[in-house]
């Protein structure tokens, strides 16, 4: 080889290199947060109709329904303590060794509730050890999808950085999916009473399955490279050392932009609670108060979700076009313009307007700001602390507004005599407050990073 031809290769590998640490970054990144979402969507679907009778059975069929979404919003009270505790891990350990750790936890506890004795066998212990079993879930969900979308990131070829962050957010869509699938091809397959009594339990008992493959899958990923950088800045005496007690390691990082990280406890407010109205509580909704046949509903969200997933991937390109600050403000218009139409056609459409208007609201309501926000909310923190505040930010918020939206929703709609009006006013409220994050924040970025990332376009250098 010619010197010429040698520092040709030289000066192409560190390039092709990035290049396959972004993809296996990806890859393995979007595994748990596939399984994470498998299991929240799982239970979402099946909520009120299983879990309710099984495990929280009342006289009052509201009662039970209320029950069974509270054990769901349960584990989002776990949430920002495994976020806290285990962002500080990340920003000192690494991102990798944390993401192993929280697939565990996710997949055995998932595995665990399909084993679980109802309250007819053990009495109240079957509702004390399911809430058991999401709080596990909950400790680990803390810093599994805040956790994929950081190395996700931080690995990303910054051209593509808006579709590769995406594509953590794309396994949420895929795991809702598949446990769409398998709890509907369960329902049409065996008996509503077999379905009852063991057939539920199937797609729980998948979930320790899908933690080995990820497991498997998770051995192949590297280190993102910016943590390696700051790994070796904290060992040339350049930055100082990562915090070790978990709350002050999430002080540091508040400390050092309170106002990003106010920002990025609002901004995922707007498509959380649209993503969780639209794929989990419309179909109790649906099913309880329309009296549509559960197959049905199913398929609705079914073909929400699936249209969702594809919607999301092409705004995580339109990203790296015109810029992801563009896409969160698409989002939070459409959200806002869409909330009331959509819950309209809730209350007086047959299924097939009701699986449209889904459609409409989960690809402007969700699939656009969970696309932006991947890349938004990684630059609002620096890379040394920026687990501790991200992951912090992020599942505190997802206790205060997002785990709880399918209760609250429910709630409203018993408040008000079984009409959804005041669905549409919270949907509309959670866009609102994504907005004031928008407004609010100002990420650390600097003229050079602004000049070579696309989807950053619209933000002004803050370094």
């Amino acid at each position: 080889m010619t010197t010429s031809n040698a520092g040709a290769a030289a000066a192409e590998a560190p390039q092709d290199s990035t290049r396959r640490v972004a993809a296996r970054a990806a890859l393995a990144g979007g595994v748990g947060t596939f399984i994470e979402h498998y299991e929240y969507g799982l239970y979402g679907f099946i909520a009120g109709i299983v879990i309710g009778p099984l495990f929280f059975p009342s006289e009052d069929p509201a009662v039970g329904l209320l029950a069974s979404f509270a054990a769901l919003a349960v584990g989002y009270v776990a949430r920002p303590f495994g976020g806290i505790v285990l962002g500080a891990a990340s920003d000192r350990y690494g991102r990798r060794p944390v993401l192993v750790f929280t697939l565990l936890l996710i997949g055995v506890a998932t595995a665990a509730i399909g084993l679980l004795p109802t309250y007819a066998a053990i009495g109240i212990w079957a509702p004390i050890l399911l809430v058991l079993m999401r709080l596990i879930q909950g400790f680990g969900a803390g810093a599994e999808l805040a956790g994929a979308i950081t190395i996700i990131n931080e690995s990303a070829v910054r051209k593509r950085k808006a579709a590769l962050s995406a594509v953590a957010m794309a396994a949420v869509g895929l795991g809702g999916i598949s446990a769409n699938l398998l709890t509907t091809l369960l329902g049409s397959t065996i008996s509503p009473e077999a379905f009852l009594e063991w057939g539920w339990r199937i797609p729980f008992v998948l979930g320790a399955v899908l933690t080995v493959v990820g497991l498997m899958l998770r051995r192949t990923m590297h280190e993102s490279p910016e943590f390696e950088r700051v790994k070796a800045e904290r060992a040339a005496g350049l930055i100082p050392p990562a915090k070790l007690n978990p709350f002050v390691a999430m002080g540091r990082a508040v400390k050092a932009s309170p106002r990003n990280w106010i920002s990025a406890f609002l901004l995922p407010s707007g498509f959380n609670v649209t993503g969780f109205i639209v794929a989990a509580y419309s179909i109790s909704y649906v099913v309880g108060v329309r009296q549509l046949p559960l197959n049905q509903a199913l398929q609705m969200s079914l073909i929400a979700i699936s249209v969702g997933l594809v919607a999301l991937l092409l705004f995580g390109l339109l990203g790296d076009r015109i810029g992801t600050k563009r896409v969160m403000y698409i989002s939070i218009v459409g959200g806002v313009l869409f909330a009331f139409p959509y819950v309209a056609i809730l209350a007086f459409g047959d299924i097939g307007m009701i699986a449209l208007g889904s459609v409409v609201m989960y690809i402007f309501g969700w699939s656009a700001g969970a696309a932006a926000h991947t890349v938004v909310m990684p630059a609002l923190f620096k890379t040394e602390y920026r687990a501790s505040g991200l992951f912090s930010a992020r599942e505190l918020q997802g206790a205060v507004v997002a785990g709880p939206s399918a209760l609250i929703a429910a709630a409203l709609v018993v408040a008000s005599g079984g009409q959804p009006w005041l669905v549409g006013a919270y949907i509309v409220a959670g866009h609102l407050v994504s907005l004031i994050g928008m407004l609010v924040g100002r990420p650390f970025l600097g003229a050079t990073e602004l000049e070579s990332t696309p989807s950053l376009r619209g933000w002004n250098p803050r370094d």
